[in-house]
């Protein structure tokens, strides 16, 4: 028998997270006696102490840091496992693709187009994800495409191609104090005024947010729309892709503002677990990809 269990490596690496054992039994629906007791069982095991214990201060050891970097990626591969069996696929033809709320649906109807010709029998889910929330639905298996923004995620088993990048512009409405001010607008300007944004539809995944400000003020909406529609109506301020919104910009329903901080570039990536097979799979792999090789992909975004 194994001196250490999958669940073992699970606590030592909750502790390290959360900074506590106290932390760790709230996040493990645990008592802090019984993840004491359990790290203490570990440690006699082993033969080896795991933590330095300074009053509530708790760091690893050398020992403890070894075990969670060889340890961390068998957490990873048995919850990937997990999520793969539990959310295998009912139908032997059906496709799964989830797209970022921020990029719009219009650029794949033809590609739908030509699948239902090629195809007989069509099962098609189409999903709509914000942010990491997309990299979720691919480590729970409930997608066989994503079509995501930013980085990938620690824990992600990914293949990955680029598609391109979104830039983004502070939006307003003309009728908003920013857009009369005619000078750029700060950091201080930013904090005291409301952002509109799509929140984080991720569950389990954690948004890596660099450079982005400590909001005092926020609106989070589900998409896109809904957070044109409050921006439109002087509502707050908002980050927003230029290309996505030429007719609010051509009939002066949202102007665009110069700022002291922009907002970062976001990557766009075709993602799909290195396990997928299948010819149904295979044929939007090739044809998602041809658009790379095309260079359409951020062609077709300014004109959808």
């Amino acid at each position: 028998m194994t001196r250490l269990s999958v669940d073992a490596i699970n606590i030592i690496n909750t502790i390290k997270k959360t900074g506590s054992f106290s932390t760790a039994a709230d996040v493990l629906h645990k008592t802090p006696s019984a993840i004491s007791y359990q790290v203490l069982n570990i440690e006699s095991r082993l033969k080896v102490k795991l933590f330095h214990r300074n009053g509530p201060i708790i760091r690893l050891t050398k020992e403890g840091e070894f075990l969670l970097q060889e340890g961390v990626w068998i957490l990873n591969a048995v919850q990937d496992l997990e999520n793969r069996v539990r959310n295998i696929p009912t139908l032997d033809n059906q496709i799964r693709i989830v797209v970022e709320k921020f990029l719009p649906l219009d650029i794949f109807v033809q590609d739908i187009r030509d699948y239902i010709n090629t195809s007989g029998n069509i099962h098609i889910s189409i999903q709509r994800e914000a942010m990491t929330g997309a990299w979720d639905a691919l480590k729970e298996n409930r997608a066989d495409f994503i079509i995501a923004l930013g980085n990938v995620p620690e824990n992600v088993k990914a293949k990955m191609q680029l598609l391109g990048k979104l830039s983004f512009a502070l939006c307003v409405s003309p009728s908003h104090p920013f857009a009369s001010k005619n000078k750029v607008i700060t950091r201080e300007q930013l904090l005291n005024d409301i952002h509109v944004e799509i929140a984080d539809s991720s569950h389990e995944l954690s948004f890596n947010r660099e450079k982005e400000l400590i909001l005092q003020k926020q609106i989070l909406v589900c998409d896109l729309e809904s957070k044109l529609i409050l921006i439109k109506r002087g509502i707050g301020y908002g980050f927003i892709c230029p290309s996505h919104i030429k007719n609010e910009l051509k009939k002066q329903e949202l102007v665009i503002v110069p700022v002291e901080i922009p907002k970062d570039d976001q990557f766009i990536w075709l993602a799909w677990h290195p396990a997928s097979k299948g010819g149904h799979f295979s044929w939007w792999k090739e044809r998602l990809i041809k658009k790379i090789d095309a260079s359409s992909f951020t062609e077709n975004l300014s004109t959808a």
